[in-house]
């Protein structure tokens, strides 16, 4: 009884005092679990990305979702322990739909007839090196979100102001952030060489 005293003392340390620390001590106790919920998840097995990775999504989900406010509603260890498995099954479930929505970004790529230069070269390098060029080109948190949840999710514009208030006011600042990443793409010397070599091949 004494120990799992101490298990919510840790907790209410973590999460009502913000202590970082403490929340550290939570993580190397209870990933292992985690990771063992992400196993036992049924969704787990078609997803891409590894256990201990979805563990730590789900970790992350849990540290920033999980309040001062919100901690009293958590009697007892086994309520949180119940929380952070259904942040588990909800990350997974989350990482199927990103995953799922990216192949049909592929698709849908892959099978245009008319195809914007800097899109045709998805279809002929390899998808990290794609990203790799991209994610340098991203100079600001709004560019990074429409890069992900625009070109990758497929969410609409309004969706992704509204998942994002405090980076998009309006929805035109999202327009805006979609408009100078494509620009961005389109001047760049290294994407303009592929889609050249492309051309040639």
């Amino acid at each position: 009884m004494e120990e799992y005293a101490d298990r919510y003392e840790l907790f209410r340390r973590a999460l009502v005092e913000r202590d970082a620390e403490a929340w550290a001590m939570i993580v190397e106790h209870y990933r292992s679990l985690m990771i063992y919920w992400v196993v036992c998840c049924r969704a787990s097995p078609m997803v891409s990305e590894s256990s201990e990775d979805l563990a730590d999504r789900a970790l992350a989900r849990a540290w920033a979702a999980l309040s001062p406010d919100r901690f009293a509603t958590f009697p007892n260890v086994a309520t949180l322990l119940g929380y952070l498995r259904a942040c588990v099954n909800a990350t997974v479930i989350d990482a199927l739909r990103e995953q799922a929505a990216y192949e049909r970004a592929i698709q849908r790529v892959e099978q245009a007839d008319v195809m914007l230069p800097e899109l045709a070269v998805l279809t002929c390098i390899d998808r990290a090196e794609l990203w790799e060029l991209v994610a340098r080109l991203v100079t600001t948190e709004g560019e990074r979100l429409v890069l992900l949840e625009r070109f990758v999710l497929d969410l609409p514009p309004r969706v992704i102001k509204e998942r994002h208030p405090t980076i998009f006011p309006d929805v035109s600042v999202v327009y805006a952030s979609i408009r100078n990443l494509c620009n961005r793409l389109r001047r760049n010397r290294a994407i303009q060489q592929l889609y050249a070599e492309r051309r040639a091949a």
